[in-house]
């Protein structure tokens, strides 16, 4: 999204969620427990609503779920999307089919959470970042996200980088819903547990969910375990036991370590990917209006946070890393060292999409998180 009114750009939508005087949560999953229990004291909530039928018609954390079909809602109530970037493309379309109006009838979470705190409160709330320590990783998957197959070798942080964006990140923001340590695979990188320790002791009081995520495949040293057991840390396995079953017997190995540490964590099977296809796509001819476009189109909402800057877009700073996403323009990133209190609501815009330039150099490679890309891959097929 372009910049038009740099610091106003929500004055509309947040005037809108102001005049709301009740919400229904759209996704009951793991991002609707999240921005239930962050605004479960905030604002009113009616319930949830989810495509799932078996969710439909129980109490999910207490509040009753509904089927999209069952809910009228009035000129003061909302629905807030509270589930992932690809999981929300088409619930996105059902509410719009059913006559609702984004930014107006219904939010995605992103926005909802960052404008409602720094309009009501002068707070800077972010949903979520990421943070790539290093791209090191004993898979090569043909359609990974962060590129490595493209890459002609590991990107691996030192230490005291990562403890500068740290501190730095977390002097600008007051707190953050997830913080997300991502990888290649975090369990190969020397310093993943001292990152955790780090970031849980000096911060782990402003972020509600600190997370990191392992392909299941490495089974850490018990010493590793027991200083993870001692942290408030959320571990995601992905689970690709079908694209590489040779790694079956560590999976297993490794579930049963976190239990026996106390670790939580949750398995993530996903049934598909989609195919970002920098190596097939060639919008180099698209005029800027096109780009924005496409940009704009794209529900991809995470950042990724390196050298004292946020990245517009993750996969655009990862596609760079790996050396197929050419330069980052100045526009593309926010430099934190630059932050200054009254620039709150301008941040908050940054981290919500909106750039001076409208969109990435890397949208020129990428076909996007749009509702036309449902080119569909099989996770974690090895090249």
């Amino acid at each position: 999204m372009k910049w038009t009114n740099k610091g106003h750009e929500y004055d509309a939508e947040y005037k809108e969620i102001k005049g709301k005087k009740a919400y229904y949560l759209f996704g009951a999953g793991d991002y609707g427990r999240q921005f239930l229990n962050i605004f479960k004291d905030e604002i009113q909530i009616r319930g949830f609503i989810d495509n799932s039928e078996e969710k439909q018609g129980k109490a999910i954390n207490g509040y009753t779920c509904y089927s999209l079909d069952q809910i009228q809602l009035s000129e003061d109530e909302g629905i807030v999307l509270t589930m992932s970037q690809i999981a929300r493309i088409t619930p996105c379309e059902q509410l719009k089919q059913h006559g609702y109006r984004e930014r107006e009838d219904f939010f995605v979470l992103e926005e909802f959470l960052s404008v409602y705190y720094v309009y009501k409160y002068d707070k800077i709330y972010f949903s979520s970042i990421s943070f790539l320590p290093s791209t090191i990783c004993n898979l090569k998957c043909r359609h990974c996200l962060n590129f490595n197959p493209f890459a002609k070798q590991f990107y691996v942080r030192e230490w005291e980088a990562l403890v500068k964006d740290v501190d730095l990140f977390f002097s600008c923001i007051d707190r953050i819903m997830i913080f997300h340590i991502s990888g290649g695979e975090p369990m190969l990188y020397k310093h993943t547990v001292d990152l955790i320790e780090y970031i849980d002791k000096n911060y782990g009081d402003r972020i509600d969910t600190l997370r990191t995520i392992t392909n299941g495949t490495i089974v850490p040293k018990d010493e590793d375990l027991i200083r993870i057991s001692k942290c408030r840390v959320e571990l995601v396995i992905d689970d690709y036991r079908e694209a590489v079953p040779r790694y079956n017997d560590q999976f297993h190995v490794l579930t049963q370590k976190l239990q026996e540490f106390g670790i939580r964590f949750y398995i993530n099977k996903a049934d598909n990917w989609i195919d970002l296809a920098p190596e097939r796509t060639d919008y180099s001819c698209w005029t800027e209006e096109a780009l924005e476009k496409h940009r704009s189109d794209c529900c991809q909402s995470w950042q990724e946070l390196r050298d004292g800057k946020l990245y517009n877009c993750n996969y655009a700073a990862y596609a760079s890393v790996a050396g197929i996403g050419g330069e980052q323009d100045q526009e593309e990133t926010y430099e934190l060292k630059t932050f200054s209190a009254e620039k709150k609501k301008e941040l908050v815009e940054f981290r919500l999409g909106y750039t001076t330039k409208g969109y990435t150099n890397f949208c020129r490679k990428c076909r996007g998180f749009t509702p036309e890309n449902f080119e569909m891959v099989a996770p974690a097929v090895q090249v």
